[in-house]
């Protein structure tokens, strides 16, 4: 009986002991959770670096002197007056008379010049510059001058004569290469075995006639003179 109450109270004994224990928690994990682990602490903030260091100042630039600009040298004098003439003498009548200079007058002369024709009635005539011991003299007028009005250059005339032809466009080409050939200058020539008639300004003409055909050649007016030529 005893025994029989002993072993009662030894089992009530454990009950109760497991009782509490899951009272408090314990046991077979049917109490309370843990509390949860604390926060880590915050990562520290980063640190700024440094400010970067001021710029230095600029450099101070040194003071610009400029020099002084160079002295002109005086002008120079101003030449003297040119000094006047003396006075003419006073006249005995006791006037003066003014000095006017001279000035030669001046005159337009009109270039030399032919006009004549071929088998026609009318006479030839040459205008040019009267002459005086081969030095020629301008005047207001021209004037007739004692020259032959058909020839007044030999060498023409015989190279005229020589170079003629029955045919007046050979005549007149031939007469033209050999002129210039000879009297080294610009000749013009008509041929023809008709009446023509011409007036031409030159100093320089001859016209001849062989058979039927007649030919005038000629140095047109220029620079120079065919003086020269004759």
């Amino acid at each position: 009986m005893t025994s029989w109450l002993g072993a009662v109270l030894v089992v009530s004994g454990t009950l109760l002991i497991d009782a509490g224990g899951y009272a408090l928690g314990g046991g077979c994990g049917c109490g309370l959770p843990p509390p949860p682990p604390p926060c880590p602490p915050p990562p520290p903030m980063p640190i700024c670096p440094p400010p970067p260091p001021p710029c230095p100042p600029p450099p101070i630039c040194p003071p610009t002197f400029c020099p002084p600009p160079p002295i002109c040298p005086p002008p120079l004098p101003p030449p003297p007056p040119p000094m006047c003439p003396p006075p003419p003498p006073p006249s005995p009548c006791g006037y003066q008379t003014a000095m006017v200079p001279y000035q030669p007058p001046t005159y337009q002369v009109a270039p030399p010049s032919n006009d004549c024709c071929c088998q026609c009635g009318s006479p030839c005539k040459f205008r040019g510059r009267a002459r005086t011991h081969g030095a020629r003299i301008f005047s207001a007028l021209a004037a007739e001058v004692d020259e032959d009005p058909t020839c007044n250059n030999e060498k023409l005339r015989n190279i005229i004569i020589d170079n003629i032809d029955k045919d007046p466009t050979i005549s007149k080409r031939a007469i033209q290469a050999a002129a210039e050939e000879k009297l080294f200058a610009k000749i013009n020539v008509i041929c023809g075995k008709e009446d023509f008639s011409y007036v031409i300004y030159t100093d320089t003409y001859c016209q001849s006639t062989v058979g039927e055909v007649t030919c005038y050649a000629f140095r047109p007016l220029g620079p120079g003179s065919a003086e020269e030529n004759k």
